[in-house]
């Protein structure tokens, strides 16, 4: 089985015509999967916070159009019109026959695994607006939690004003725990464990520390693969043991519903893993976003984006 693992998505329109056919055509030819970022409701009432997303139930056929498969929840949008509009969002897909993970009506449910063929895909978020994390009796995504501190030297500051606090950012224990021990019994299981991580900061271009720390722990516990998303832009690869790890892989289809002021071009990529002796064989496929929505890249610029992956 042939596994594809997209970055964002978030729409305002239909917009099946809009991807290039050669793209489609490569969602075709696996399982794909994206990380949908927001709600697909037409419930008005929202969450108190500067951002609010939501895409619009009669464009959400063109997701099966174009070849999603599934869709991974757990990320700082989906709750953004509150409970129901994530009640909304996995009617939705589900009536599209899209699987969806990473967010659910309970921490069990956010937290479980989609099975698919030899894999087992988790979902989880470190950006955590207030609310928006599962609970055992409420509704949202599977958190991994990051505590962060800030220091500031006060003899510093007063050398140099306007000196950048130091940033120390670990995650939570308990969080890590959780994840992992699903982790093992997937692993326990004969499975390749793919972990979808909505993680980072806007326009990061390189992985922070924490989250470097955080990938080594996961796959200690038995990761095979972990793909990244949130900064809308590639971040970064390493290879940790025989697991790759995708930092950020931009995004599939950047059209959100409020003013979004897009770069003119930006460059994403599709991760394909597929069984092989030994563990899982993986290869990016980029993805260049112009105008919002993806086109198959030039040569030159789909070394351009291999080199920025640090693949080559």
């Amino acid at each position: 089985m042939r596994l594809q693992v997209a970055g964002d998505v978030t729409y305002s329109e239909e917009f099946s015509g809009k991807v290039d056919p050669g793209v489609v055509e490569v969602l075709k030819g696996g399982y794909s999967v994206v990380n949908l970022e927001g709600p697909i409701t037409s419930y008005r009432r929202s969450a108190r916070k500067s951002v609010v997303i939501s895409q619009p139930p009669a464009a959400a056929p063109a997701l099966a159009a174009i070849g999603v498969k599934a869709a991974s929840l757990a990320n700082n949008h989906i709750m953004d019109h509150l409970a129901r509009g994530l009640m909304d969002t996995i009617e939705v897909l589900g009536s599209l026959g899209i699987a969806h993970f990473g967010a659910g009506r309970n921490l069990a449910e956010a937290s479980a695994p989609l099975r698919v063929g030899e894999f087992s895909l988790i979902g989880f978020a470190t950006t955590l607006p207030p609310g928006f994390e599962a609970g055992p009796e409420t509704p949202g995504v599977s958190p991994l939690r990051v505590k962060c501190y800030y220091e500031l030297d006060p003899d510093e500051a007063r050398e140099q004003p306007g000196v950048q606090p130091r940033v120390r950012c670990r995650a939570d224990a308990a969080d890590v725990r959780r994840i992992s021990h699903i982790i093992r019994r997937e692993k326990d299981a004969g499975r390749y464990v793919v972990l979808v991580a909505h993680w980072g900061i806007a326009n990061q271009r390189s992985p922070l520390r924490y989250q470097r720390e955080l990938a080594r722990r996961l796959v200690g516990a038995g990761a095979d693969l972990i793909v990244g998303a949130h900064p809308h832009g590639l971040v970064g690869h390493e290879v940790i043991g025989r697991a790759h790890v995708f930092y950020g892989v931009g995004a599939l289809i950047l059209r959100p519903s409020f003013n979004y002021p897009l770069p003119k071009v930006i460059q994403s990529a599709i991760v394909r893993a597929e069984p092989a002796a030994g563990g899982l064989d993986v290869e990016p496929v980029p993805l260049v976003l112009e105008g919002g929505y993806p086109r198959k890249p030039s040569r030159d610029e789909e070394s351009a984006i291999l080199e920025t992956l640090g693949w080559i």
